[in-house]
């Protein structure tokens, strides 16, 4: 990989200054934008000769200004870049911000989609399409946002691949670089000790591998938390679940592969408390039925501050009875406030994107959806079927902190049909569109065809991914998931 991140078609060098240098008040936003593309990549980026009349929104502005860029590089600038540029202008981020967000993009992110080419390489199995990316935002939940204010917490998480064969890397490789002084911009922040339990996680799933190439069977995503003043913070996802059986994460002991307490214990001994109330809840289910450990994340942050994410996948079983218990872990966190609100958000949200199989009809739901492979053959996608659940497992705290990722690409009829089932639940519970945002009925929907306006929202699910419910730290939250659907037969 080394010599991948050398060739400056993929990934432009850095300038000297990579602070975040505010424009003056009052500056035009062409030229606030063109600042901070200096300050990032330095003069040698602007193209040549400039027009003399540049405007329109950030993403337009930059478009303009950068050099014309090679087929695969538009092809993700356009798919990626574009939706994301439109959630930050709902979102109400800063113009500098968004100039800072969309330039590392298109300077450390595209090099790494793979390529433009479906059928070149592995596919990605982010998403069941195949698509290597997955964007998400949080809407706040208070019931009147604050004016002024970023109305949105956006993320996305990419699978890394090879520009030119779609190779798939090591998730060492790939945070070595972005973290570092070159790979990070600046604009990546990470703690001396940020990389602590990512590199133990390595060690303890694949020990002996040195390599740059992702283990057999193995897959990374690395995920990018997007903060309002201009900084971008790093998750790393590993996924097991195509790996030879010595390889794969396993919560129950009875079984072959990595056990998961040993790595919960290596990587803080605060946890391994609470993750006895996850082992006990899956040990709890009979074989067939039991959940499978998909993949473990983590936060690239100092290990004192850090926390374990353990995805569970449930094939089987997708009844509402089901979902309560894998949220309250068979009720073993039903008596925590903050799990008994998320618990009654996520009653009142499934009843809305469900209504043929709601709580009081407790049956499994139906598929309603056209089902999608990853790349038109056999290679694995992205599981589509069934419920996800993660447990968040937090150092020196002995709460488990669960959420359920509902997948409505499968059992809701249209992208349409969510997004007037997530605007009736903010309704029920009396939140308004943010601020910034879209306002009055419709506004849900009219938001997501903004950022992803390749084609309607009701003529298939596909674009929102997946909708979850999670009782955090700081209350329930609901998050919507995106994929930009960069194949869709309506962008041909």
């Amino acid at each position: 990989m080394q010599n991948l991140v050398q060739k400056t078609t993929y990934f432009p060098p850095s300038a000297s200054s990579k602070g975040l240098v505010a424009a003056a008040d009052g500056t035009p936003l062409p030229a606030a934008v063109k600042q901070v593309l200096v300050d990032l990549l330095g003069e040698k980026s602007l193209r040549e000769p400039q027009s003399q009349s540049i405007d329109g929104t950030v993403f337009e502005v930059l478009t303009q200004l950068l050099p014309s860029m090679p087929s695969r590089a538009e092809f993700w600038w356009n798919r990626l870049g574009k939706s994301f540029a439109s959630m930050m202008e709902t979102g109400v981020f800063p113009v500098a911000v968004q100039a800072r967000f969309l330039i590392f993009i298109y300077a450390r992110v595209i090099g790494f989609m793979g390529p433009d080419d479906k059928s070149v390489g592995p596919g990605s199995i982010m998403t069941s399409e195949g698509c290597p990316v997955e964007l998400s935002w949080v809407i706040p939940n208070r019931s009147k946002p604050r004016a002024g204010e970023v109305s949105r917490q956006l993320r996305f998480c990419i699978e890394p691949r090879d520009p030119e064969t779609g190779a798939l890397f090591k998730g060492a490789s790939i945070l070595k670089y972005l973290t570092g002084a070159e790979g990070s911009l600046g604009v990546v922040s990470c703690h001396d000790l940020g990389l602590d339990w990512p590199t133990k996680t390595e060690n303890y799933l694949f020990p002996g591998d040195e390599g740059e190439a992702a283990p057999m069977g193995s897959r990374f995503f690395v995920g990018f938390d997007f903060h309002p003043k201009g900084a971008i913070t790093l998750k790393a996802y590993y996924v097991t679940a195509f790996c030879p059986p010595t390889n794969q994460m396993q919560v129950a002991t009875d079984t072959d592969g990595k056990p998961l307490d040993k790595l919960v214990a290596q990587l803080h001994p605060t946890l391994s408390q609470p993750f006895e109330a996850v082992k006990t809840y899956i040990q709890s289910i009979d074989g067939p039925r039991r959940p499978y450990a998909g993949i473990a994340a983590m936060d690239c942050v100092e290990p004192d501050v850090n926390r374990l994410k353990i995805y569970l996948h449930r094939h089987e079983g997708t009844a509402w009875s089901e979902a309560r218990a894998g949220f309250t872990l068979n009720d073993a966190l039903a008596d925590r406030p903050n799990v008994a609100a998320g618990l009654e958000k996520l009653e009142l949200l499934w009843n809305l994107l469900f209504p043929d199989a709601t709580s009081k009809k407790n049956i499994d739901l139906p598929e309603v959806a056209v089902p999608v492979s990853a790349s038109g053959d056999d290679r694995p996608a992205q599981p589509s079927i069934g419920l996800l659940f993660y447990y968040e497992l937090y150092s020196n705290d002995n709460i488990v902190y669960p959420k359920i990722y509902l997948p409505v690409r499968t059992y809701c009829k249209s992208d349409l049909a969510i997004c007037e089932a997530v605007e009736k639940f903010y309704n029920e519970i009396g939140v308004e569109g943010p601020g910034g945002g879209e306002q009055g009925q419709g506004w849900v929907a009219r938001e997501v065809a903004k950022s992803y306006a390749h084609r309607k929202l009701d003529a298939r699910s596909g674009i929102i991914t997946y909708v979850t419910v999670g009782a955090k730290k700081g209350g329930w939250e609901v998050t919507m998931y995106f994929t930009p659907e960069p194949w869709a037969a309506e962008r041909k």
